[in-house]
């Protein structure tokens, strides 16, 4: 069952949606694709996110409905509970529950506190610089990933990735030189990159990648 990790700043990516919830800094959901592609076991409590269709909201008399869509699937929503005062229509919310048909029966709302979402990756970018390793996409998808390693910066450099299951690197880069490292990713994993020229790590050439859960 593959769900995103959610951290505390997130960024808009073909209309699948991570964001920070209220009063936590690590969420895990499921779209409402992914909940299409691997329906859950009967009983399954979900985290499902996505944003809010605009003009789906209505009033129960003891909470909510509404639509959530990724851009690509719709999933009717009727909250029982506690609803927030800035939760509207148009934004980004993740409930949790258990479906019931086609509807998932939601007893928990937690809304967007930012403007940026960013899902998990098969595919991410990593820049090596004088002295920092940067990754455009934090986390990852479980399964066959690809990373293109560029060394943006005026000296040699190369990247190592490690994790439980996991030993790729890359050949020493040249200023302007590129890479790619294609590797398997183990769900839940924390992937560690560095620079393994003698004496960049130090220096703060460190990065790291999350895993998904399946």
């Amino acid at each position: 069952m593959r769900r995103l990790l959610i951290a505390a700043v997130a960024v808009v990516a073909g209309g699948v949606l991570v964001f920070q919830a209220l009063g936590e800094g690590v969420v895990y959901y499921r779209t409402p694709q992914e909940l299409a592609q691997e329906p859950p076991e009967p009983g399954d409590r979900l985290r499902v996110g996505g944003l809010v269709v605009a003009g789906s909201v209505h009033t129960m008399p003891q909470g909510v409905s509404f639509t959530l869509t990724d851009g690509v699937r719709n999933l009717p929503v009727r909250h029982t509970g506690e609803v927030s005062p800035v939760f509207a229509g148009g934004q980004g919310a993740i409930v949790e529950g258990r479906m019931d048909g086609g509807v998932l029966l939601s007893d928990r709302l937690m809304v967007k506190h930012s403007n940026e979402y960013r899902p998990p990756v098969t595919s991410t970018r990593v820049g090596l610089t004088e002295w920092a390793v940067t990754v455009g996409d934090p986390v990852l998808r479980p399964g066959p990933v690809t990373l293109e390693v560029t060394n943006a910066g005026s000296t040699a450099h190369d990247l190592i990735v490690t994790g439980i299951g996991v030993s790729a690197h890359t050949p020493v880069l040249a200023p302007g030189q590129t890479a790619t490292l294609r590797l398997d990713a183990p769900p839940g994993a924390l992937l560690t990159l560095v620079c393994g020229v003698t004496g960049h790590e130090p220096l703060g050439m460190t990065g790291t990648l999350r895993v998904a859960d399946l």
